[in-house]
Formats: structure tokens, C-alpha cells, sequence
């Protein structure tokens, strides 16, 4: 059966990934990025058929319900899944002293906010898609907001800002989840994995593909067991 994803953040990276990997396996993907048009590759992949591009600035209100129209427009059956995979990594070095307000609150408005105004904008219409069949979000954390994963001081390289807004992404997942667990949707964090991307670096372990595998046989499988929880993309419990 044919599933029709969302997916925000798709013009590079992880979220390119996940487009090239819904669309070759024949399913229904709305690539959103803000700017859609100067990704190739992405543009490559488009056909207004099962591949469709969307302008979407998830820190804007007036984006988000424009791509929500039209959207809402082309799949007026509605989709299956979203996956909210936007977001930035801020200034590196895990300093609290060198961390400014801006800094905060710039990576948390894109990885925080924005995650729960996108989400909010977007469940009408995987709601279209009827109390009987269940529904899907993945919310893209990463082992960098894990408390009980944080060792030392020194502990990953990122900054403050970008793991304290994945443990509050974490938190907001969950209660996501406890609302919409009623109405036969599963909403779960996933950590990516080390992955070789422009954040990730050249040297990382994992590839995009793996990655991008692994988190949609995750999407795939996951049922009310694993709504409200935190996983890696190899499906394995990651500790908050």
C-alpha cells in the first residue's frame, strides 16, 4: 500500500535521505525546506506525482500554514506519516558562560518551536486518514539531548543550546504522544546516529543511508508500544 509522507528539512542532509528513500520505494513524499528550489538534487527528484516540493520556514507562522494548504490541497485523503527532521545545530562547545540569550533562543525556536508549530499545523491532516488507521510522527532528537547519556563536562562537542533543546524536543515528543496516543497515533523521538553529514563530519561511523534506513523500518514498525518513547535509528531504547 501506497503511504504518503511529510517530511520538513528535506532540501540536504538527513532529510534529502529520507526523500530519496520514501520516493524510491514508491510512496507519496512532501519535501519541505525553505528554500526547495536551490537544492538540485531535491529538484531532480520532484514530479508532482509522488514527489512534491514545499516551501516551508518552520519559524514562520505564515509559511507553516501556507505549506499546510497546500499540502492539505494535493493529499486531500491525507498522509500517513510526518517526520520532523528541520533543524540547526548552533554555536559548538558545551560552555554555559558562552552562551548568549540569542544563541538559546535562536536553536530553540527552530528545534523546539517550531517542531510543536509544525506539528500543530500538519495533525489535521494526518487526522484525515480516520480514527481506524494509525498514524505517525517522527520527531528527529538526537543522543546529544540525552541526560542519562551526557558524561562529563566535556562530554560530546555540540553546544548547550542544541542538547538542551533536543532534551526538551525529548519532552515535548512525549507529550505529544500522551495526547495523541488516543487517537491511534505514534509519536517517537529518533536519534540518527553518528552520521557523516556536514554536522555529523566526514569521519563519522555512519552513513546517511543506514541511517535513513533503519529510522524508516522504525516509522514502519513502530506500533502503541513505542508511542511516547526515544530510539536510535537501529531501533534500540535510548535512555532520556
Amino acid at each position: 500500500m501506497v503511504k504518503t509522507y511529510i517530511v520538513t528539512g528535506a532540501s540536504r542532509g538527513l532529510g534529502f535521505e529520507f526523500v530519496k528513500q520514501i520516493a524510491a520505494a514508491g510512496n507519496i513524499v512532501f519535501a519541505c525546506a525553505r528554500n526547495p528550489d536551490a537544492s538540485k538534487a531535491l529538484v531532480d527528484l520532484v514530479d508532482n506525482k509522488k514527489v512534491f516540493a514545499v516551501k516551508l520556514n518552520t519559524v514562520s507562522q505564515e509559511s507553516i500554514k501556507a505549506a499546510a494548504a497546500e499540502i492539505d490541497a494535493k493529499a486531500p485523503e491525507g498522509a500517513d506519516y510526518l517526520i520532523n527532521n528541520a533543524g540547526i545545530c548552533g554555536t559548538m562547545g558545551l560552555d554555559f558562560e558562552a552562551s548568549t540569550p540569542e544563541e538559546l533562543a535562536n536553536v530553540f525556536n527552530t528545534n523546539l518551536v517550531a517542531v510543536n508549530e509544525v506539528t500543530k499545523a500538519f495533525v489535521p491532516i494526518l487526522r484525515k486518514r480516520g480514527p481506524d488507521q494509525i498514524k505517525k510522527i517522527l520527531n528527529m532528537s538526537s543522543i546529544l539531548g540525552s541526560i542519562g547519556q551526557m558524561e562529563d563536562a566535556d562530554g560530546w562537542g555540540f553546544g548547550v543550546a542544541y542538547c538542551v533543546s533536543k532534551a526538551a524536543l525529548n519532552m515535548l515528543t512525549r507529550m505529544t504522544a500522551n495526547k495523541l496516543g488516543k487517537e491511534n497515533f505514534v509519536v517517537f523521538a529518533s536519534h540518527p546516529g553518528h552520521v557523516m553529514t556536514d554536522m555529523g563530519g566526514s569521519d563519522a561511523p555512519t552513513t546517511p543511508e543506514q541511517s535513513i534506513r533503519g529510522q524508516l523500518a522504525n516509522l514502519e514498525k513502530f506500533g502503541k508500544e513505542e508511542n511516547g518513547l526515544y530510539y536510535d535509528f537501529e531501533g534500540n531504547a535510548m535512555a532520556w
